[in-house]
């Protein structure tokens, strides 16, 4: 059995345990076994585990990642932690998991999130576009690019059509600790009646009716924590996203995006995405935001993006045989 751990919450956001689940999903698609590890308050992510007949189990919160590691179950672990928030304590736990015979997998963050660490994991997967020019992590193997993008079997499926589609999806992360969802329905009062926005399933639940309720004061369509956004990227013409990794489920659908990043750091992050002509970027800590994003908008929904791109939704399966073949199951 491999263990998948990740962490999800206000200030990690969602996609980790997105990537996780639809991993877990994928290893089992290849023939192998796996499970997902989460914290104890994760039940919105336990309950999607258990729909999807994926064994999930809790560990306590802890000071250190390495102090866990007793309430792991046997068998290979992957790690879902690259995030400034944690990242410190990475190579600790890959040192402590190796020191009891464990096999071990990470997949890495880029610039100020890749993985440094002086325990050198079995293989490292840099899932990201622009990551095969980057340098070498320290692994016994790695792999990165655009291609090993985890997204859910759903993607794997041809998008529809874009002259099919309308309206605008906004979604500024599952948690938008920046308060990005509060500015860009302040900045859309015109597109209101086209927007449907995501309020994500780690928002606090007051902060989320307010959410809704401004929503629907311009016209808009909240969309109350969904499961997968595979359907609404598949009715949109164009999307706003938050800096996270919604972005690669817009490139494997076709859907043009514009990227709402809330400082310097996150918008340099974005650069391999941008240049490779798969969206449009708005840095919220610049002036004339309200501007900046109505133009990026009008520009995303002239755009016609080539399909198939570099993201073709068969990167979970890709991932899964690599991890299969580097811990021999």
């Amino acid at each position: 059995m491999i263990w998948l751990r990740c962490k999800a919450g206000l200030d990690i956001g969602t996609g980790h345990a997105v990537r996780c689940l639809a991993l877990a999903r994928a290893i089992t698609a290849e023939g192998g076994e796996a499970g997902i590890v989460l914290d104890t308050d994760k039940t919105a992510f336990l309950a999607q585990a258990d729909d999807a007949g994926i064994p999930a189990l809790t560990v306590s919160p802890r000071e250190h990642l390495a102090d866990e590691v007793t309430e792991f179950p046997p068998g290979p672990v992957v790690l879902d932690l690259s995030n400034p928030l944690l990242l410190d304590q990475l190579s600790g736990l890959v040192a402590e998991l190796q020191s009891q015979g464990r096999r071990t997998a990470l997949i890495d963050g880029l610039g100020e999130e890749a993985y440094a660490g002086l325990a050198r994991p079995d293989l490292v997967i840099t899932p990201y576009i622009g990551a095969e020019a980057g340098t070498p992590r320290l692994a016994h193997r790695w792999i990165g690019g655009g291609e090993y993008a985890v997204l859910g079997p759903e993607y794997e499926t041809a998008p529809t059509p874009l002259d099919r589609r309308e309206g605008v999806l906004v979604m500024l992360s599952g948690s938008d600790p920046w308060h990005l969802t509060e500015r860009v329905i302040g900045a859309l009062p015109d597109q209101g009646p086209g927007l449907r926005i995501v309020i994500g399933n780690s928002i606090p639940h007051d902060r989320g009716l307010k959410l809704a309720a401004a929503a629907e004061a311009i016209g808009a369509s909240p969309l109350m924590a969904p499961e997968s956004l595979f359907d609404h990227f598949n009715a949109a013409r164009a999307c706003i996203l938050g800096p996270g990794l919604a972005k690669y489920e817009a490139a494997a659908t076709g859907t043009p995006c514009v990227i709402v990043c809330p400082d310097d750091r996150h918008a340099d992050l974005q650069s391999a995405f941008i240049h490779a002509g798969l969206g449009h970027l708005v840095n919220a800590a610049r002036s004339d935001f309200c501007g900046n994003l109505k133009s990026a908008l009008e520009a995303a929904l002239q755009d016609h993006p080539a399909h198939p791109g570099p993201v073709d939704g068969q990167g979970a399966r890709r991932v899964a045989r690599e991890l299969l073949r580097t811990f021999g199951e």
